[in-house]
Parts: C-alpha cells; structure tokens; sequence
C-alpha cells in the first residue's frame, strides 16, 4: 500500500498554485493597463525577472489583467530598490490564463537580479464613471476610453467602503456616503459585462481597475455608490402634484431653498426627482419654482377603491395607479405617507402578501422621515411595470374610530372599533380601565362607570380586532391606544362591553309587561318622567311604547306623585318617527312639574318563557311572533327571576347539553335583554332587537334547567325503595353518582313519604348506557323535595355510581319452585312476609311477571300458609299501575299463600360436568363483580358440591359482545332469579370449578408430591398444615395405596417455588375434596405423602464433577507443540514437497482435523492398532501441513529468497461439522480454527527436490457417533466428482 502511495505521488508531483493567493497588476503606468509588473503572493509584492521573456509573455500578462493586447514594451533601469523575485525564467506559450499558469520553476525559486524592469503597455484604456446621477449611481467602466461603457463593477463581492472612497475621490466627489445598490434601477446591467474586484492584499494602487480578478457570469447587483457631493432635491407646496413646487435641497441635515452652482439643466433636476421632464420653471426672488411633466400622487387603496387613511399605498402617476412594493417597508416609511395625506400618526405598517404578484411602480423604499413625499425617499423608481411580492400597506390614527352597539342606551354596549375600514370587536382578555375611561370620553359619555355586577352585552358577529388596545391614563381617542404589533386569535375570546357614567336607561314598571310607571335609570338611582300635560303627550307615550317594543300607546295617563318620588329633570318633545325617548328633544322642567308622575299602556304584549315548561330554551314572545335570546347578555340573575317568574323553583342547574356546539336553528327575535334595579318580571326588561338577517347567537341561544324540572326514583319495579337511584334532568332519568347519596339529607329526601326515613347507600348495578351522571345532590335540612335541592350533573366517568334502600324497603321473593315460579313472599328489614291469594287476580300475576323480568304471566295457585306474617296485592283501584308495589294492600285475613307460575325458564349451565364456563339461556357471564356466593349456587344446583374457593376466570371477553353481568340478594335462591343485565364485559369471562371435579395423584407410585387436578391441570399442592391424619389416609386410600406411611422417608429436596393450591380441613371434613382452595403460597417445597404401598426409587449417586484444570493445561500444551512442528514443518514443505505428496497431505490433514474435533468432544469409537500406529506417523509426519490461522497470517511476512514470487494458494476445510462443509460449499474457510494449506495444481515444482523425510502416509479413522447425514449430497463449491479433493457425499473420504 505505501509502494503505491509513493508512485501514486511521484506521478503527480506537480505544485498546485491557488489563483486566490497570487495576483499580478501594472503599477506606475499613465493608466491601469500601462505600467510594470508587480506580482503579490499571499500579500507579498515582488516582480518577474527577465529571463527567456517573450511577447507570449506579454500576451498572457495583458489578458490576465484585463486589458486587451500588449502594444509596447522596453526593459527600463529598476525605479526603486529591488523587492522580491517571484517568477523567473517563465515561459509562455500565449494561451494561458495568469503568468503563473505558464512554464517556470516555481514561486520564488528562481532568481536572477538584472537591475532592470519590464514597463507594458497594453491596449485598453480604462474609465471609471456612475450610471445615474451627478456623484451617484451603479460604477460602470469603458475599456476604449468612453467611447462607449463596457460593463459594470459585480457588487456580490469585494465592493466595500475603501473601494467606493476610493472611486469617489477619483471622480472629484467627495467621500463614499453609501454603498448600496437598492435605490435605482439599471436596466442596462443584465445584459453588459460584470467584473469582480478585490483590492484587499494589494498595496499602494493608482486605480481600481488594478484590483478587478476577473468577469462573473453569476452576478446579481452592480456595485454602486452615493457620494457625499451628490444632492437631493425634492418639490413642495403642491398636495396635489408632488413633481410640482418649489425646488428644495438636503443639506446640513435638512431641507432649504436650492440655488444651484452650476448651470444645471432643469431637465436633469425632474429626471432626478423621477417627474419626467422639465414643463416649467421660475426662479421668484431666492427660490425655484419648478413643474415636471408627470403628475404624481401618493393614494390608499382598499379593495381597488380609494379609502381614507388606511390601505395598500398607491402612487398615482398621470391619471394610473400602481402599487408600491413592501420590500422592505418601515415605519418611517409609512409616518411620510400619513404625514403627507394629514391622516395623523401611524397605527400600523406592513408589506401585505398575496395570492399572486401585483405590479408595482417602487420599491427598495427607504425614507429618511423628513420628506414631503413618498415619492421623494429613496428608492428604485421603474417606468415600466415590476411584480411584487408584497405592497406596502399602513393604516393612519385618523381612519379609527369606535362605538358602543348593542346596549340599552348610547353610553353602554358592546366596544367596537373601526380598524381599515370594518368594525371590530375587541377581546375582553387584555382590556383595561384606561382603555374604558378613552373610549367613554370620546363618545361624550363622561368616564367609566364600576359596577359591582358588570352588564352582559350581546358578544356580536363581527370579527376581532388583532391590534393591542393599550390605553395611557389620560387618552382622550382610542387611536392612541391601538399598538402596530399584531396579537394572536385567542382560542374563545370574549367581546368587551362597558357602560360609561352618562348611561340612561327608559323602564316600565307595572302589573303587565307593556304598562306601568315610566321611569328613568341614571348612574344607579332612579329617576320618574313628568306627567304633566305640558311634558307628557301621545308621541312621547307612542316612542316609549315602541322603545319598549310594545307596539303604539293608548292615550297617556298619569299618576300622583304620592310618595314625593324623585322625578327627572328633564322632559322630551318627541316626535312620530322617534324610537328613543332620550335622543327626543329636551328641555329642563321647572321645580312645580314634579307632582305627577307618567304612565302608559301600550298596545302590545310581550312573555318570557321556557320551551318545555321549566327547562329549556328561553322563548320570548313579543307582537305575535317568538323566537330565541341569546345567551351572550343572559346571567344567572336572570335564569332565577324566569325560573321564580314560571313557579318552577328557585335554583338554576348546569344544563347536560354542550351548548357550545349547539346547531339550534330558530329565530332569534331579540339579542339580549337587560334588567335595571326595579326589574321584577322579565317581560318588562329592555330587549335589544335583533336587526340583522340569519343572525346566529354567538356562541348560543339562551337555555337553562330551572330546579323545580328535577324528580327522582328507583330504577327498579321489582323491589320497592331500594335499587339504583335515577334522577329525571331534562327529560332523561340519569344515574347518580355514590357519593351524592351518602348526606343523610339527600336520602331523607329521595325516599320521601313512601320509603320511610333515610337507610343506606348499596352498590348500583346496570348498564351504564347514558352520557352523563348526576354528581351532586345538596338539600338543605328542610328540603322535602329534591326541587328544592342544588343537583349536579357530570359526564358518565366521573364518578362510580350508586344505589340507596331505603328504610320502608320491599323485596319480592320466589321459593319452592323455578327461577320464574313458586311461593310468592315479601322480604323487608329483618321480615318475611307470606303474599296471601286476597285479592289477586291474573292482572297482578302479569305485573309481577313483567316486573320480575319473568315473562308473560301463566298461572296461579295456591299453597299452604306456614306464617303468620301476610300481605296482599290488589290493583283494582288502579287505572295503569308502574308496578306492583302500588298495588300492595295490608290485609289480616289468613288465606292460603300464593303460588306464581311465569313463562321464563332460566337454563344455567357449564361447558364441562362440575366445571367450566358458566351460561344462562346460552349467554356467556362476564366475571366483573362475580361473588364466590354466586358460585355456590351454580355448583349446588347442578349437583356437583361446592365451588373450589378461588377457582373462577375464564377468558378474555371479546371487546364488541355483549355478556351477562348477575348480582343476587338475599331473596334470590337461584341464579335464575338473580339481577342481570346484558352489557360489554371489560374483563374475563367467568368459569367455575364444583369439588366434585376434583381428583388426586402423586408425582411416584403411591408418593412423593401431591398434585391436585379440578379442571385447569395438574397442580402442586402448598404445604400442608391444617391436614389431619384421617385425611391423610383417606388420600392415600383414594389413591389406591392403603393408609399413610408415617414412616419419614427421606425426599428429594428441590428448589423453592410458588404453588397456587391448598388443602385446608378442618376436623368435620370427611371429603377431601372439599378441602381444596385455589390459594397460593410463596417459594416453599410443594407437599408431599408417602403411602403404605411407596417403593423407593434407587438413585445412582452423583459424582463430582472432574476437575477441568488438566483438560486446561493439556489441551494447551497439544496446541504449542502443534505450533512449533507447523512453524518447523511449513518451511520444509514450501521447498521439496510435490503436488501429489502435497495432496494427499491435504486429505490425511482433513481426516486429522475430524479425529482431533471428535477428541475434544469425547465422541469417538475404539480404534484398531494399526490404525492408530498409522495415525501416529500421520500426526508427526504431516501436521506440518496444518497450521492456525493466525500463524499463517504471522508467517506470511518472512522472506525467502529462493522461493518465487508467486503467492501460495490456501484452501481451507472444516470437518468438525462435515455436513456444514457440504451446505456451505466454502473450502476456504474452517471452523474449528485450522486452515489446511495445499499447494496449487497449477504450480511448476520441477525446480524443487522431494524431502526424503516425508512418505506417503494414509490414516484410516472411524466415524464417531455424529455421522454426516446421508441425505446431504451436494458437493462443496469448486470440486468436481474426480478431483482428488472431491469428497462423496455421506461418506468419510
């Protein structure tokens, strides 16, 4: 690998010479492309020598420094010291690029001092100049002398401050005042020549076109400047026409009257302006007065119409408008548009992006703020056409302004505020005093006004303001409050309403909704209207009757003034078309108008309901036609007034339904409607009328659930005060949730009258099948009815849920029959009670059928009364009753007892006999809040004993089945008879297993461990402590093996475990069977037992293990002795052995290798004597041929210098596994470590004499008990039946 690195460097051991490092320029000369050649490398300076110069040389400088072709040359005396020599004896064919491209030894390698300097001349005279203004503008250059522009300086790179100071100063200019290149527009540059610059490195240059590099074709922005000798001018005084005016100057930071100088062309002056040409011009006294052709004016544009102080910014050019581009657009940019259209400050700025480009006129706008114009900031001016991706955009303080809307009067409502053009809500999250106090003030409304309890305004439709409303204390407009910066949409914002001091408020007070005294409410206090009949007249009466959307007035009335109440001050003239008593004319009452107060009776009518009596939506009712109110101005205040208003309680309950996302469609006839302090019926509210078509409450109508909608029940016919509670909200009976019902006076109130005093919570049992819960039930200690308590509702997982029994609890009881048949009783507290034949008739029987979940009803009979306890049922008196209790009749006269006969039949059974998974009517039970009781009852009724304790589960229920779920009671006898329901089951199925499925066995004959099999397998058995000697017999009796050996045996002794079963008896257990229990114990030896007719069996004793240490030392003594004879071996066979000698080598190594791997894993057969004699000398004689990999790779670097060249070529077998030899087909690799090395067939040996030590040897070994597999056939890769290393498949060479 090094040999080649070293060619492969020898070959290209030509030096690279960076072009960036070493650069050459004429210096000294008339002009950039005369003088004498100066070489910098790396920053250094130095020259050319002379020697073998030629005009190709002179070629190759001139091209390299971009001026043309040489024109002269003369070799003069050095004009200064002598510097470094950096290129000598250079030789150019003319072609090149640079000098150093050329032949030559080197940088710096040559030298060769003369004393003298080559002085070129070449073609191209080179000028610098601007494309654009006086002092400012793109740097172009001419390479004939201006005669005609060449090209531009590239901007990309190398143009920076120096480099413009620089050119400035050449051009007489002043200093570089700014460098870039966004301000003008050079159509010409696309299509001319670009050249790069860079002047960093070199020294003490004469002219810039000694730093250019060389032409880009990549270029994007010229080079440009403006210098501090460039003047900007501008025109005012016209509004109109900003290319008309008097000319003025910027100087000295700022602008004044301009006389120029020199005698410029008033043409030059427009051009500069961007107005075109001059039209005329007038100098009056110190000033210039000067109109351009072009009239220009700066315009806002909203959707392509002119707007007023907001909008895209347009420039009006000779009657056209076209938009100015937003790249970039700043504040300062914008303060000079609203300052010029007097639109005030600015609010906000931005360069506005849409879908598609929109033609421009400007862009690169930068104004310093003190133009009179926009037209006159810096910036790229087009005469024709250029696309946009952005506009520039502003909105002035002048184009805000706000109103209060849906309020009962001006100073009171929603804030809205005009922002570009549209009103905008405003979000109450953020908003603050101040911001209320500028608003209010604005609107003439005095300040603020705090309310203790804020009025609800309607939240409106509009869209939302994205502006920060930030108010200072003392702001008198709210476009001083509204920030540029944007705000993000809030998730649920919230339109904020205010209500200032000077809000007034005309009421009705009265026994209807359109009638009463009329009064005025004003900062809180009430005020009552003048009845007089100088003030009060029919068109007052009719504009209050239709304020209060009453329809017209009757004739107005008045009433005394009895109790001296405060009346307003003021009284209103209105007229037919008024609709608002306050924005009447008015005038001031003098102090004797007092005495009587005004009334009225209007025509219409107005009522404020629910739509289903005490819950629902709120439903109001004015003129004839009805319709929805919107939720958005309703309070709680109000849901209890309407609640007490409809006798429907006096609470208010969280409604079940998300009316966030209500789609309700109705009507709405009024927004909003709002109280004042002597509000007491909400019909005679002030209602806000909804205007607008297909208007949507947001976010929805008014709805709520009055307390007096709420009642309660038990969920179950079949026992009476006791089951799951339910409760009816809104329409829908719900479950509740366990903890509601633990407070004493909850219970107190659900069981009521009929159920006696308060009794216990017990657990609920039944599908959860609704999507909500009631939470919470809080009464108060005289609550008598849960209308009267605060219910509340939840979604369904929030809770568990619960039941209640009630002290005066009844339960049905069926015995001496069926699940659905039998002797009907009644179980209370610590009761039985007989059911007695009075009165019953087949309308009873099929009621408790029905409610029994049984059926349909199919006969009654009678059977012996053993009580004394009896009641009847007797449902004559009643017309539809729910269930039978309503029917119970307390009776003394003793009857037989009643014996029921229903349809159903319950079929309970298991899918193998004793155990197994447990069905009713061939529906599979779900093992969620299965008792062991339950179990047992199973078990009994298919005679099969008890349940083993422990023993149930099954498997997984299915995710989409519906199962059985069962509960029993103290009434229930028989499965049967237990509550189910059908529902998904989350867990397992349920299997049991009866003792009767039980059987014994021990791990020996008659001993060792017990194992216990009931149905799941055979299982070790905990150890055994409460397992007396008779059941000890009679195990080992079951088992067939006599009595219990008492005798200790000595056993086994195992590793600790865990063991799922015990046998636990007592003394009165005679079946063992019934002492099994699925109970576990921890990491003990399972239980043993050992019968009369126990053999012991014999155990051959454990020998220890051999140590392995001599193995260990042998097997590595074998392999440094096999090392050594490889290493001896090896070099021999190298220089005598021949082909066919080194083959058969191969073939004894190989069966060599497969007796040694049989000898390491101690399978191997008896050998013959000869055999193994020949063995011997086969191991000492060709073991050289078998050498370790690692060895060959370590002996692969000696040197012999009497063996050829060509490599040796090793194959390698593996037979310690011939059978993965076969499949493989690889005779390069081995497995067990050993590589067999066989000298090419291909090879010429005839130089080589035979070792007379080696003979021909062969081994015979017999194959161990792990033969290769015969049905392996396949021959290794490479060999060919034939070969001499070809083996047959199956047998062993």
């Amino acid at each position: 690998m090094m040999w080649f690195l070293l060619l492969l460097h020898t070959a290209f051991i030509e030096a690279v010479i960076a072009q960036g490092e070493t650069r050459l320029i004429l210096k000294n000369g008339s002009h950039p492309c005369e003088g004498y050649i100066e070489i910098y490398n790396n920053g250094t300076p130095g020259h050319v020598g002379e020697k073998y110069w030629s005009r190709k040389n002179l070629k190759v400088v001139c091209r390299s420094t971009h001026c043309g072709d040489p024109v002269n040359y003369t070799t003069v005396v050095a004009p200064w010291p002598s510097k470094q020599m950096w290129l000598n004896e250079v030789n150019c064919t003319g072609t090149e690029k640079h000098l150093w491209d050329c032949h030559h030894p080197g940088l710096g390698v040559s030298t060769h001092e003369t004393g003298t300097r080559q002085k070129i001349e070449c073609s191209n005279i080179i000028t610098i100049s601007l494309d654009g203004f006086e002092c400012a503008g793109a740097v172009k250059y001419s390479t004939n002398g201006m005669e005609k522009a060449s090209g531009y300086f590239c901007g990309d790179t190398g143009w920076g401050q120096e480099e413009a100071n620089r050119l400035c100063k050449s051009l007489k200019c002043g200093e570089a005042k700014e460098i870039s290149n966004d301000w003008m527009v050079w159509d010409k540059f696309r299509d001319w020549k670009k050249m790069t610059i860079k002047c960093s490195g070199l020294k003490n240059i004469d002219n810039l076109w000694q730093c250019v590099t060389e032409e880009s074709y990549s270029c994007q922005t010229p080079a440009a400047v403006i210098c501090t000798g460039h003047d900007q001018l501008r025109l005012t005084g016209n509004a109109s026409n900003v290319c008309s005016g008097q000319l003025e100057e910027f100087k000295n930071d700022k602008w004044q009257k301009w006389n120029p100088v020199n005698n410029t062309s008033s043409n030059v002056w427009c051009e500069q302006m961007h107005c075109g040409k001059e039209a005329s011009h007038s100098q009056l006294n110190d000033s210039i007065q000067l109109t351009c052709t072009d009239n220009v004016t700066v315009v806002l544009m909203d959707n392509k119409k002119r707007s007023n102080c907001y909008g895209e910014v347009h420039i009006q050019k000779n009657d056209e408008s076209v938009a100015v581009c937003g790249t970039p657009w700043s504040k300062k940019d914008a303060e000079v548009v609203c300052r010029e259209l007097n639109c005030g400050s600015v609010i906000s700025n931005e360069a506005k992006t849409f879908r598609s480009t929109k033609e421009g006129i400007m862009d690169n706008v930068k104004c310093s703020g003190s133009e009179s114009s926009l037209w006159h900031c810096r910036a790229r001016h087009y005469n024709s056409r250029v696309q946009c991706s952005s506009v520039a955009y502003v909105v002035c303080a002048d184009s805000i302004k706000v109103n209060l809307l849906d309020g009962p009067g001006k100073c009171a409502g929603r804030v809205e505020i005009q922002h570009e053009g549209k009103f905008q809500r405003v979000n109450a999250d953020g908003w603050t005093v101040a911001n209320s106090d500028a608003v209010c003030k604005q609107l003439n409304c005095g300040s603020r006004r705090d309310l203790s309890t804020p009025e609800q305004f309607s939240q409106g439709s509009n869209d939302f303001l994205q502006k920060t409303v930030n108010c200072k204390p003392k702001a008198k407009h709210i476009s001083e409050c509204i920030e540029a910066n944007s705000n993000n949409p809030a998730k649920d914002p919230v339109a904020v309403g205010i209500t200032c001091e000077e809000h007034k408020v005309v009421f009705l007070t009265g026994e209807s909704s359109c009638s009463g005294k009329v009064g005025i409410e004003h900062r809180g206090e009430t005020y009552w209207l003048s009845g007089s009949n100088e003030t009060w007249d029919q068109n007052s009466a009719n504009t209050v009757c239709r304020q209060m959307h009453c329809g017209e007035a009757f004739p107005p009335t008045s009433t005394p003034n009895v109790n001296s109440k405060e009346v307003w001050s003021e009284s209103y003239s209105c007229s037919s078309n008024d609709t608002s008593l306050l924005d009447c004319e008015n005038t001031t009452l003098p102090s004797n108008y007092s005495d009587t107060i005004a009334s009225v009776k209007c025509k219409g009518k107005i009522e404020v309901n629910l739509t289903n009596e005490c819950w629902g939506y709120v439903n109001v009712c004015a003129n004839g036609e009805c319709g929805d109110v919107c939720a958005d101005t309703w309070t709680d205040h109000k849901s209890v007034m309407l609640c007490k208003n409809l006798g429907c309680g006096s609470r208010i309950l969280d409604p079940k339904l998300s009316l966030k996302a209500s789609t309700r469609k109705r009507k709405v006839i009024f927004k909003g409607l709002h109280t004042t302090t002597n509000t007491t019926d909400l019909s005679q509210s002030i209602f806000i009328k909804n205007e607008e078509k297909n208007y949507n409450c947001n976010p929805h109508q008014a709805y709520l659930v009055c307390s007096g909608s709420v009642k309660s029940k038990f969920s179950s016919f079949r026992d009476k005060c006791s089951g799951n509670v339910l409760v009816k909200y809104e329409d829908q009976w719900l479950p509740v949730c366990k903890t509601a019902l633990e407070n004493t006076n909850t219970q107190k109130v659900i069981c009521g009258e009929k159920c006696g005093m308060a009794g216990k919570t017990i657990p609920y049992f039944g599908p959860e099948f609704t999507d909500h819960v009631i939470e919470k039930i809080e009464c108060e200690d005289v609550a008598f009815s849960i209308t009267a308590c605060n219910v509340k509702i939840s979604s369904q997982k929030s809770c568990e849920r619960g039941g209640l029994q009630c002290s005066n609890w009844r339960k049905i009881a069926l015995t001496d029959g069926a699940a659905c048949s039998g002797a009907v009783s009644v179980h209370s507290e610590n009761t039985i009670t007989a059911v007695t034949t009075e009165g019953w008739t087949d309308r009873e029987g099929k009621i408790l059928c029905q409610n029994l979940e049984c059926g349909q009803f199919i006969s009654n009979r009678t059977t012996k009364l053993e009580t004394s306890l009896i009641t009847s049922f007797n449902c004559a008196a009643m017309e539809n009753p729910e269930n039978i209790w309503e029917c119970e009749k307390q009776t003394s006269k003793s009857q037989n007892q009643l014996f029921v006969e229903c349809q159903d039949k319950s079929n309970i059974t298991l899918s193998d006999r004793c155990y197994g998974a447990v069905k009713i009517n061939n529906v599979e039970v779900c093992a969620d809040n299965w008792k062991p009781e339950y179990s047992l009852k199973v078990c009994q009724e298919h005679n099969c004993g008890n349940a083993i304790a422990g023993a149930s589960g099954g498997e997984q229920a299915l995710a989409n089945k519906q199962y059985y779920h069962v509960s029993c009671e103290g009434n229930h006898y028989k499965l049967g008879q237990c509550k189910r329901f059908k529902d998904k089951c989350q867990g397992k199925l349920l299997s049991i297993h009866c003792v009767y499925s039980v059987e014994f066995q021990t791990t020996q004959t008659c001993g060792g461990q017990i194992e216990v099999n009931y149905g799941l397998n055979w299982k070790k058995v905990c150890p055994l402590k409460s397992f007396h000697q008779k059941h000890k017999d009679t195990l080992c009796q079951k088992l067939g093996c006599g009595n219990h050996n008492k005798n200790p045996i000595n056993s086994k002794t195992q590793a600790p475990k865990k063991v799922e079963t015990s046998l636990t008896c007592t003394e009165d257990h005679l079946d063992i069977r019934f002492c099994v229990e699925q109970k576990s114990c921890e990491k003990v030896q399972p239980a043993e037992i050992y019968c009369d007719g126990y053999k012991a069996e014999i155990i051959n004793p454990i020998q220890p293990p051999p140590s392995p240490m001599p193995v260990i030392l042998g097997v590595a003594l074998s392999l440094l002795l096999v090392i050594a004879i490889v290493l001896v071996v090896r070099i021999c066979i190298v220089k005598k052995a021949k082909k066919k000698a080194m083959n058969f080598s191969f073939e004894i190594a190989r069966k060599l290798s497969r007796t040694e791997v049989a000898f390491e894993s101690g399978d191997y057969e008896d050998v013959k004597d000869n055999e193994m004699e020949d063995l011997s000398l086969s191991r000492f004689k060709s073991e050289a041929k078998v050498i370790m990999e690692n060895d060959l790779q370590s002996t692969s670097s000696f040197h012999y210098d009497d063996i050829d060249d060509t490599p040796l070529t090793a194959q390698a077998a593996t037979d310690a596994d011939l059978r993965d030899y076969i499949n493989k087909g690889d005779p390069n690799e081995s497995t067990d470590g050993v590589t067999y090395e066989v000298e090419d067939p291909q090879e010429n040996y005839d130089d080589i004499e035979a070792c007379p030590e080696i003979t021909q040897t062969e081994a015979e070994v017999h194959n161990s008990t792990q033969t290769t597999l015969e049905s392996v056939a396949e021959a290794p890769q490479g060999l060919v039946e034939g070969d001499d290393d070809y083996l047959v498949p199956g047998q062993d060479g």
